[in-house]
């Protein structure tokens, strides 16, 4: 028992409690006030990051939670469970959506729209939970596809024509994905009459090895689309400018993990490391990711719009996840798994403040935010913090995730793919420094002529935004300080990564 709720029952609880409270929330625009919409909306939050983390110090304990909702396609049943990845990650995606809703509350207008925004936000968090809580292939694949139509209308809201195209292009990028992986579980379901995630790998060592690799290849492509693995990309970089600045922390903090979350559970749960070193496909995973580390970091250094170089950092972030991965290393699956949490808190995190400084000053353009961290400088001191993070500067989270990483590279010899992750970080200090760099210069030094802010007072008296950005910034610093506290991410990515490689912990 959790205290209250029986634990089978968590699982369930925390998917739909969001569900229905968008469903509630989606009435809100004609309640007399409007802080009773608010209240709703936060109490649904805050409920379910408390099931996520009961849920979190659960398996922590050692236990694992099962719950198998209603058959769906025989033998595949709509079904849940929490293993310590699942239990983190979705620890993770509660915490980032609840900063984002906060952030949301400023950001948007006053008007009846925001509460269509706030409902498919919500019904958003419940399927993410699901992606990251589901016991089988479909499970996650179909709580993955309501996602992904859900986030339609949270990036067209605003209404620009560039939304309407950015999000067309991303509905023909996501479903072809979706299509590729329900290919992959046809082909599953016919070599092993199942796609139930199991640790160390499910499918025969017996069959056929071109079939495996055709499923591992659809497989692979399908979710690389969603995780934005290069050159399966091309979404990325339109829509995250496009949509209001709190979704597009979501869509960077969480959705393109969830495609490399999708990829590690079938790495490791539907084939195994011994079978994927056996087929040879992991130098393969391997080449992607490293072009993508790489290729992703360079197109950041490009771009002058903001949003569209914290895009192609995400690219180029997440492909460190894919890269550890392919060395099937207890180590560095413990990096790649802990870097999914920290990543998800500094870049939602610098989307936050990117959004609360388009807010303030309509300044998209890094060129022309000198005499920012004059005006703004709670916002400006965050956004430095967070970026020096994701550079990997000790003592902050980032710096952890990529000494895990590094580390087990090392051991498993990978010293190629430790040389990416290190250049990788480089052109990491390279794209955000300038940022940073841009941003604490006064009007009087020199530098290229392109404006600067414009002279009005910034309006930062607006709590609800500035309160998530300087959450982000805490969060990212506490998870750096103390990684080792019990419960932390890393405690719970080391079990993670025990069990993915075929070493069950469960009591």
């Amino acid at each position: 028992m959790s205290g209250i709720l029986p634990n089978w029952l968590l699982p369930g609880l925390a998917v739909a409690l969001p569900v229905t409270g968008s469903l509630v929330i989606f009435r809100a625009g004609h309640w007399k006030h409007r802080m009773t919409g608010l209240a709703v909306t936060g109490t649904v939050l805050l409920v379910t990051l408390a099931l996520t983390v009961i849920m979190a110090v659960t398996v922590a304990d050692g236990n694992r939670i099962d719950l198998v909702l209603f058959p769906l396609l025989p033998p595949w049943p709509v079904a849940f469970r929490v293993d310590a990845m699942g239990a983190v990650f979705a620890m993770t995606v509660a915490g980032l959506f609840a900063l984002a809703m906060m952030h949301a509350v400023g950001y948007l207008p006053d008007d009846r729209r925001q509460w269509r925004f706030h409902g498919f936000l919500l019904a958003s968090l419940g399927c993410l939970i699901g992606v990251a809580l589901a016991a089988n292939l479909l499970t996650l694949l179909l709580f993955y596809e309501v996602f992904s139509l859900l986030a339609y209308p949270l990036i067209v809201h605003e209404r620009k024509p560039e939304a309407f195209n950015a999000a067309l292009k991303y509905l023909v990028y996501i479903l072809s994905g979706g299509a590729l992986v329900f290919t992959g579980i046809v082909l599953v379901q016919h070599i092993a009459g199942s796609g139930t995630f199991v640790a160390g790998g499910m499918l025969p060592d017996g069959a056929s090895d071109p079939a495996l690799i055709v499923a591992w290849a659809a497989l692979m492509t399908g979710f690389g689309v969603k995780a934005a693995l290069m050159p399966l990309h091309g979404w990325v970089p339109d829509v995250h400018p496009a949509a209001p600045s709190p979704f597009s922390a979501v869509l960077s903090g969480v959705m393109v993990a969830a495609g490399v979350f999708a990829i590690l559970r079938v790495l490791f749960e539907i084939f195994g490391a011994g079978l994927l070193q056996r087929l040879g496909v992991l130098p393969w995973l391997a080449a992607f990711a490293g072009f993508a580390v790489i290729a992703g970091a360079m197109r950041a250094v490009a771009e002058d719009d903001l949003k569209r170089r914290l895009a192609y950092s995400t690219i180029s972030q997440m492909a460190y996840v894919s890269l550890a991965a392919s060395l099937a290393s207890q180590t560095a699956l413990a990096g790649a798994l802990v870097h999914i949490v920290h990543h998800a808190f500094f870049k939602g995190g610098l989307f936050l403040c990117a959004g609360l400084i388009i807010a303030t000053t309509g300044v998209r353009r890094i060129s022309r935010m000198r005499g920012l961290g004059r005006r703004m400088p709670w916002t400006a001191g965050t956004l430095t913090l967070l970026a020096l993070a994701m550079i990997g500067v000790p003592p902050l989270s980032g710096f952890t995730g990529k000494w895990v990483l590094g580390s087990g590279m090392a051991q498993a010899g990978g010293y190629a793919h430790l040389a990416i992750i290190l250049a990788g970080s480089l052109l990491a200090a390279l794209y955000l420094w300038p940022v940073v760099y841009r941003i604490w210069q006064t009007a009087e030094e020199p530098g290229p002529d392109c404006g600067e802010i414009p002279d009005r007072k910034p309006r930062q008296d607006n709590r609800w935004m500035l309160t998530a950005v300087l959450a982000t910034g805490l969060i990212t610093l506490l998870l750096g300080l103390a990684p080792r506290l019990p419960g932390f991410p890393l405690e719970l990515a080391e079990t993670a990564a025990r069990t993915l490689l075929g070493s069950p912990a469960w009591k």
